[in-house]
Parts: structure tokens; sequence; C-alpha cells
């Protein structure tokens, strides 16, 4: 399937369940897409820029001109229509931004394509739904509250990617991804009685990975418990927040503390100061199933000693 533009642009929200290399083609497309609207928004901004500071000297110019050798009213025309373009300018500047959508979100999801493909047959359909609104969307939001030092916070969760489907063993995979938000804001009035309104956001993200497996291939898997936590391999700015080994399913919740990007980012430049490079989301999600997989390997592996014990 191709991504329809016009319903796209109404509702930035991908889902389709297709193969792997229909979805990577889709991706690529909202890529190119994405790219096309940040263009768009630049030229808006530098048309509506020049135009409206134009606009303004005309105007200037002509009012004190006014009463001169008659150019003042011309210039006031030519200053006011110049202002008018650039006002629209930034208009359209306006609605491309608020189409221009979140690089690093579509970056992953077509990485995690890419990373699976391998190990899913090529014609097998795979479930992916995008969500590129806002973080801070209004179908997002939760609900408010108010912290001790004045902060009026609203509170956001947005469960922005699902990804979902078989690999080459029969093995049932989900992977999703949900960016918590907060909107904080408050007026804070110092000694001296001047009142100050501050504002600032906080976000973090947490990333779910299951995999649902035939019971009679793992029978030993149940008997881990709270040892399989030992088997995770975590990288450093992730949190381990719940993993559960039932007979049939491991499931494995993860906190990211740190930003994070869509891949490896490339190291920062000279006077970007020591801030810490952001997580590799693709990563992340790697070890993840890596980690869920090394609990399967040793599952299976009890059960062929099992076995052997039995046959000696």
């Amino acid at each position: 399937m191709a991504v329809d533009v016009d319903q796209f642009s109404n509702e930035p929200i991908y889902r389709a369940t297709v193969p792997c290399p229909q979805l990577i083609e889709d991706l690529q497309q909202l890529e190119e897409i994405d790219a096309l609207r940040e263009k768009q928004q630049a030229r808006a901004t530098k048309v509506g820029t020049l135009t409206l500071a134009a606009g303004v000297l005309c105007l200037f110019v002509g009012f004190i001109a006014m009463d001169g050798e008659g150019v003042g009213m011309p210039l006031a025309w030519a200053g006011t229509a110049l202002a008018l373009v650039g006002i629209g300018a930034f208009i359209v500047r306006a609605r491309h931004q608020r189409l221009n959508l979140e690089n690093r979100r579509y970056e992953l999801a077509s990485r995690l394509v890419g990373l699976l493909q391998a190990d899913i047959a090529p014609d097998e359909p795979v479930t992916l739904e995008l969500d590129l609104r806002p973080a801070d969307h209004e179908d997002k939001y939760q609900n408010e509250s108010k912290t001790r030092s004045g902060w009026n916070v609203k509170h956001y969760l947005d469960t922005w990617l699902s990804l979902q489907g078989r690999l080459l063993d029969g093995t049932h995979f989900r992977v999703e991804m949900t960016e918590r938000t907060q909107e904080r804001k408050r007026t804070k009035t110092n000694v001296r009685g001047k009142t100050k309104y501050q504002s600032k956001q906080k976000s973090d993200a947490v990333l779910r990975v299951r995999l649902r497996v035939k019971p009679e291939r793992y029978q030993h898997l149940e008997r881990f418990g709270a040892r399989a936590k030992g088997a995770m391999q975590l990288l450093k700015g992730t949190q381990l927040k719940d993993l559960t080994v039932e007979a049939d399913r491991v499931d494995m919740t993860l906190h990211l503390a740190s930003p994070w990007a869509a891949g490896e980012e490339p190291p920062p430049g000279p006077g970007s100061g020591t801030r810490p490079a952001p997580l590799n989301g693709q990563r992340v999600v790697a070890m993840a199933l890596l980690s869920l997989y090394q609990l399967l390997n040793l599952s299976r592996a009890l059960d062929k000693k099992a076995v052997h014990s039995r046959a000696g």
C-alpha cells in the first residue's frame, strides 16, 4: 500500500498489516513527505521574514514622507501589501509546522522493521501502528496535578509505536514504545514583588517487548521466576521496570531514563558542551529482544537436559 498523503496530512497516524518490504517502502515515503514539509516550512519562514521586514520599512518611510513629494502614500500601500504577504507566509509556515513530524519516530520504526525482517518470512504480514501526532495532542491527555513547589502539571500518555508479527521459528513478538510527557506551568513572585511566569516540559519513555511461544517447546520456561532477571542484559541509561515469565510468554518493560535517538548519532561538534549522547533506540530494542531470547534458550537447554536424564 502507498501512503495516502491527504489523509495522512489530516491525521498523521500510520496503520498497516503488510510484509516487511512494504512497511519499509511506506516508511521511506513518510520520510519524503516530512522532508518536503520541512523545506516548505523553511521557505515560508524566509519569505515571511523578508516581506514582513520590507513591509514595515516601507510603512515607516511612507508615513515619514506623507508631507513630501507624494511618494508617501504609494510606499504606505506597498508596505501594507508586503506586510500582508508576510503575515500570510507565516500562516502557511504554521500549517507546515503542524505537519512537521518527529523524525526519530519513523526512523526508529524503519530501523526495527529492517532489523527484524531477516527473521521474518518475506510474505509474512507484520502489523505496524505509528502515531506521529505531537506527544501533547489532546487525545493523549490523561489528567492534571500540582506539585509542592507550585507547578501545575498536565500529564500526557502517548503509546506511539506498536509493532507485532511472527518470526520464522513461530514466536510472536510485540514491541511498544510509550512517551510520558509533563507540561509544567507556574507563576512565581520574587522577594521584590515581581511576578514571573515559568513553563517547561519533561518527558521520558517506556519500552515494552513481549514474546509469545508454544509452551510445549519451552517446558521449563515458567520455572525461572525471579531468577530470570539475572539473564537480562540492559544498556546503561535503561532500567528494568517489570519482567513477567509464564509458560507461554515472556514480557519485559524498560524505562528509558535518558533521552533517546533512533540510532547512533554522530559525536557532538566543538562547543556543544558535555551533554551525554542519547540512547541508541535500535540497540535498546535489540538488547531487550536478545535478553528475552536468552531466557528461551536457557529453557530449551533445560528441556534437553531433562530428556537426556530420562534417557540415561
